[in-house]
């Protein structure tokens, strides 16, 4: 017996969830893993990303430096004196940072073999947390990682962002939480002195 064009419309729409749930199922199934495993677990370490060949100071002066985002131009005293400065990380480069506020700093990324200063985009402001002491902006010689600890321009998203140096620009490989101490809010207890 076949079945009726009714029934047959009713039998697809009755079908069309179960199997659209079915292979949502299974392509969550097949991408999260994946996702999942290129993402590490721990917070990233300077020795993870050692600094290659490549990364070696040219002998020599430097170049010119070419001050081309707006961030880099706002801060062109301290980013050109800094520029003069022997490198400080990633081999070659040197990171440029200024105060611009309590508790707030801001940086470049000054490329000695090149000339090329590189800002975060959209980033004016690192902002710290009350609670945590830890360095804004942590780097060293002899790595291609770089730390940012608290918040970007005021926002209230907080953590450590982890980023690598790819040669060209600072690519975010990691977010963690940034670690805060307990403040004590507990009143303080005053005493009005005698007459």
């Amino acid at each position: 017996m076949t079945p009726t064009i009714r029934e047959t419309r009713r039998a697809s729409r009755l079908a069309l969830p179960q199997a659209l749930a079915v292979a949502s199922a299974l392509s969550s199934a097949l991408l999260c893993p994946a996702a999942t495993a290129a993402t590490p677990k721990a917070p990233p370490k300077f020795t993870d990303y050692p600094i290659t060949v490549r990364d070696q100071p040219r002998a020599g002066p430097h170049p010119p430096l070419r001050l081309t985002t707006r961030t880099a131009r706002r801060y062109t005293t301290v980013i050109h004196n800094a520029y003069k400065e022997p490198p400080n990380f990633a081999g070659h480069l040197r990171v440029a940072s200024w105060g611009c506020g309590t508790d707030c700093r801001n940086f470049a990324v000054l490329d000695q073999n090149t000339g090329q200063a590189y800002t975060l985009p959209g980033v004016d402001a690192i902002a710290g947390a009350m609670g945590n002491d830890d360095e804004r902006v942590d780097f060293r010689l002899d790595s291609r990682l770089l730390i940012i600890s608290g918040s970007f321009n005021e926002k209230p998203l907080q953590g450590k962002f982890y980023y690598l140096w790819t040669g060209q620009r600072l690519q975010r490989i990691f977010t963690g939480p940034l670690p805060v101490d307990a403040i004590d809010t507990s009143p303080v207890e005053t005493q009005t002195p005698a007459r």
